[in-house]
């Protein structure tokens, strides 16, 4: 994840590459993810969120929270 020049070498040799919505151009377009949080206000939370979905475990963790699913 990064939002700099200097974050796209390392971007380039990850499984999964993410931007933050601020962060340059050039690095939007070497990410294969640009989240809709800027960096320092969510970003982090929201790429966390997005693989704990795709793991299939977000709906166990809310439960363990006692956090309702829909009202």
């Amino acid at each position: 994840m990064g939002d700099d020049l200097t974050d796209v070498v390392i971007m380039r040799r990850v499984g999964l590459s993410v931007a933050t919505a601020n962060a340059r151009p050039e690095v939007k377009r070497s990410a294969k993810m640009v989240t809709e949080a800027e960096g320092g206000s969510g970003a982090v939370r929201e790429v966390i969120e997005l693989i704990l979905k795709a793991q299939g475990v977000w709906d166990e963790l809310l439960k363990k929270y006692e956090v309702t699913l829909s009202e």
